[in-house]
């Protein structure tokens, strides 16, 4: 285990696109046969989820120009970077170093120079740009199954480990701005003083197909990868919001990838009524043939399995989770639920189901930490397809997951989120819409002094608390 940790254990940290580009970039109407060059500012920086500055030598990065739509080089786009002492093969990128002993930020010089086959297109595409490390190697062999798990999800399966001067070993996630419009209007080249607002991440869940033009460029000798399969599943884009970095719910944290990946190598764990033994040498990594798929038919009778998320944030693992159950044999019902404040719900959460197409597939409601009413648990219970058990649905078997990441960080809240669980998990009075079976999963990384005190709050509450999972820096608990 010890062998297998140096060599594949390592932090998630972010590239970031701390100057994001124009709104949009105007090109003159006359003088079409000839090319026009546009200068954009960028700058960007390299942190960890919490947006703290990671230091260490050097990384080369690479920036790409794509196009919007189909996430491929835009045809007679050149792009070209000022002082950049690293070549690259494609018209669209350019490579340069980043050294965080120059600062904590670098500005880029870019220059796109449009060519007449590009202002001839009957629809010019929208511009986007995506930051990545460059170049990259195989995936040891010796790495874990939970870490050839997370690379996948980030889609790093072959980056090298970048070394901290604190000792700390860092793979770096990519990041792709929102779209900057072109259009064709006017005398002269003019650059919007707006920005785009959005910046996005994208994850590949280990089911999901990978898209090869929404993945930066990797060598495929000897790189290892979990299976995919349905064609049917893309991958997941969350979207971002760098200006407003104060607000949790506007990024993609640590704890969010963490449980994503248990649920992908344990999807049983979305069944309430499946055992999850506690961590140990044993089912720290369990092999992929020994895992459960989650069942949605027990002796004979139909379960449905109803999955809440808790300060849903980005819905990553919501969306993960409904991903996980629709590639599930269905002999029942299966539905999800992300919660959140109103303020997150109507802004962030919305935005990513929606980019996700997942308005459908995942519900979205407004719930604040608290005792619950028994209006609110029926809610959360049942949902879209509320129903009480009664003797005409006696052969249906029910189950209730409850799902939270990074939600201990703030221990003034955790009365809160206790009174929650308890609400939910052990109700004062048992309502006939009340699953069978209750559980909830809460991926855990220290990020306060005390923030570890609400596990000792659950016992003491009665609930039995066990953890079931950890990579790196992030635990998966287990609260029934």
């Amino acid at each position: 285990m010890a062998e297998a940790e140096a060599i594949g254990s390592f932090r998630l940290g972010r590239l970031r696109l701390i100057r994001l580009p124009p709104s949009s970039i105007s090109l003159p109407a006359s003088g079409s046969k000839k090319p026009h060059t546009a200068q954009i500012e960028l700058a960007v920086g390299v942190t960890d989820d919490y947006g703290t500055d990671l230091m260490f030598d050097s990384v080369d990065l690479r920036m790409e120009v794509l196009d919007g739509g189909t996430l491929e080089p835009p045809a007679g786009v050149i792009l070209r970077l000022a002082n950049s002492s690293s070549a690259s093969s494609a018209p669209n990128s350019a490579v340069f170093t980043f050294s965080p002993s120059n600062g904590p930020f670098h500005t880029l010089k870019l220059s796109l120079t449009f060519q007449p086959a590009f202002l001839t297109c009957p629809v010019l595409p929208s511009l986007s740009f995506r930051l990545s490390v460059d170049p990259r190697r195989p995936l040891p062999a010796k790495a874990s199954e939970a870490t050839r798990c997370v690379r996948t999800l980030v889609g790093e399966i072959d980056q090298a480990v970048v070394e901290t001067w604190d000792d700390r070993r860092y793979v770096l996630m990519g990041v792709r701005s929102g779209d900057m419009g072109v259009k064709v209007e006017g005398r002269e080249v003019k650059i919007a003083s707006e920005k785009v607002q959005t910046a996005l991440r994208t994850i590949y869940l280990p089911f999901s197909s990978r898209a090869p033009s929404d993945s930066p460029p990797s060598s495929s000798s000897g790189a290892t990868s979990l299976p995919s399969a349905s064609p049917s599943s893309p991958p997941i884009s969350i979207v971002e919001r760098p200006g407003l970095n104060n607000s949790t719910g506007q990024r993609l944290w640590d704890c969010a990838i963490g449980m994503s990946a248990f649920l992908s190598l344990f999807p049983h764990a979305l069944d309430a009524s499946a055992p999850l033994p506690p961590i140990s040498a044993a089912n720290y990594d369990e092999p992929s043939s020994k895992k459960r798929r989650v069942e949605n038919c027990v002796g004979g009778r139909k379960r449905r399995i109803r999955v809440v998320e808790l300060g849903a944030g980005c819905a990553l693992v919501s969306m993960a989770a409904s991903r996980i159950l629709s590639s599930a044999p269905v002999a029942g019902e299966a539905s999800v639920l992300a919660t959140d404040v109103e303020a997150t719900v109507e802004t962030t959460l919305r935005e990513n189901l929606e980019a996700n197409s997942a308005g459908k597939a995942v519900e979205a409601a407004v719930l604040d930490w608290g005792e619950l009413s028994q209006e609110a648990v029926d809610s959360v219970v049942g949902g879209r397809a509320r129903r009480p058990r009664s003797d005409s649905h006696h052969d249906e078997e029910t189950s209730l997951t409850l799902l939270a990441t990074d939600v201990l960080y703030n221990p003034s809240s955790h009365d809160l989120l206790l009174s929650t669980l308890l609400s939910l998990l052990q109700p004062h009075s048992s309502p006939a819409t009340l699953p069978a079976s209750r559980r909830a999963l809460i991926a855990y990384k220290r990020r306060t002094e005390g923030d570890d005190g609400f596990f000792s709050l659950a016992k003491d509450a009665g609930l039995e608390v066990t953890k079931v999972w950890e990579w790196g820096e992030v635990s998966v608990w287990s609260f029934v």
